[in-house]
C-alpha cells in the first residue's frame, strides 16, 4: 500500500488496485484518504457508474482519477473506458477539473505578491512571473508596452528569485522597497546594466515575499520566466511559457488592436 501511494505522486497511464476498510475520515472514504495523506487533493467527485464513484485528484498540477467501488473496499486509479471504447475519464476531467482548477489558480495569482504596470481600470488583467534578471521577461514587458500604455492592459509582475543567485535579492529589493513599481521601472531601465542594486533593508523586508512567489511558481509546476497567465475571450485560462509571438501576444489582449 505504502509502495502504491508513492507512485500517485505522479500521475498513472495505467490502472491500480487498492483496497481499504470500510470507514470514513472526514467526508471521503478512508481509502480516498490514504491518498490524500500523501499529499494530493479533491478537486471533484462524481458518480462514475451504479457501482463506482469517481473522484478528481490533483498531483503537481495534473488530473488523477480514482474510482472507487460501492462498498469502498477498493480503489481503481486509472482510466474509465466504455463498451465503445470512449474515454470517460478525460470527458469528467474537461468538464470538472480544469475549470475549478483554472479558478483555483487565478485566485491564488491575484494574491500572490506583484507589482502593477498599468491602469487599475484596464480591462485586461495579465499575470507573468517575472524574475530581474531574466531578458525575456524585459523582453514581453517591452513587447506588450503599447496596451499598456494604451490603458486597456495591467500587467502583473510575480516577481521571484529563480534564475541566478542575485535574482532573489534583487526580486526581494523591488518588492522590500518603499515604492515596489518605482523600484521595479529602475531594474527595467538598469537591466543591461545589472539591473537594480541590491538594498538591503528592502531585501530584508521582501524576501519572504518573494520566497513565497517561489514556492507559488513550483507548485504550479512552471519552469521558467516568463511564465504568462492570462484569459481568452471566452474567459477560459490560459498559460504561456517564455516570450510570447505576435499573433499569441494579440491572444492575451484579447483581440484588442494595438493603437
Amino acid at each position: 500500500m505504502k509502495h502504491l501511494l508513492k507512485r500517485l505522486s505522479i500521475p498513472l497511464g495505467s490502472a491500480l488496485l487498492l483496497t481499504s476498510h470500510i470507514t470514513l475520515a472526514g467526508e471521503y472514504p478512508q481509502i480516498i484518504q490514504h491518498i490524500l495523506d500523501r499529499g494530493l487533493s479533491v478537486v471533484a467527485d462524481f458518480d462514475a457508474t451504479p457501482d463506482m464513484r469517481g473522484y478528481i485528484l490533483e498531483s503537481q498540477g495534473k488530473p488523477i482519477t480514482v474510482y472507487v467501488s460501492k462498498g469502498q473496499q477498493h480503489a481503481f486509479v486509472g482510466t474509465h473506458i466504455d463498451q465503445n471504447g470512449n474515454n470517460l475519464s478525460a470527458e469528467k476531467i474537461d468538464a470538472l477539473y480544469y475549470p475549478a482548477m483554472a479558478s483555483q489558480t487565478w485566485a491564488e495569482l491575484a494574491s500572490s505578491h506583484w507589482v502593477a504596470d498599468g491602469d487599475n481600470s484596464a480591462a485586461t488583467i495579465i499575470y507573468a512571473f517575472y524574475d530581474p534578471n531574466c531578458p525575456y521577461c524585459q523582453a514581453f514587458r517591452e513587447a506588450a508596452s503599447p496596451w499598456v500604455q494604451w490603458g486597456q492592459v495591467q500587467l502583473r509582475h510575480i516577481l521571484v528569485g529563480v534564475l541566478t543567485p542575485s535574482s532573489l535579492p534583487k526580486a526581494a529589493t523591488i518588492l522590500g522597497a518603499a515604492n515596489p513599481h518605482t523600484a521595479y521601472m529602475q531594474n527595467v531601465a538598469q537591466h543591461k546594466h545589472g539591473g537594480i542594486a541590491v538594498q538591503e533593508s528592502a531585501r530584508i523586508r521582501g524576501e519572504p515575499q518573494v520566497r513565497a512567489n517561489n514556492q507559488l511558481m513550483q507548485k504550479l509546476g512552471v519552469p521558467a520566466t516568463p511564465a504568462i497567465y492570462y484569459k481568452d475571450a471566452e474567459g477560459r485560462l490560459r498559460k504561456h511559457l517564455g516570450m510570447p509571438p505576435a499573433h499569441t501576444l494579440n491572444l492575451m489582449m484579447e483581440g484588442i488592436t494595438q493603437p
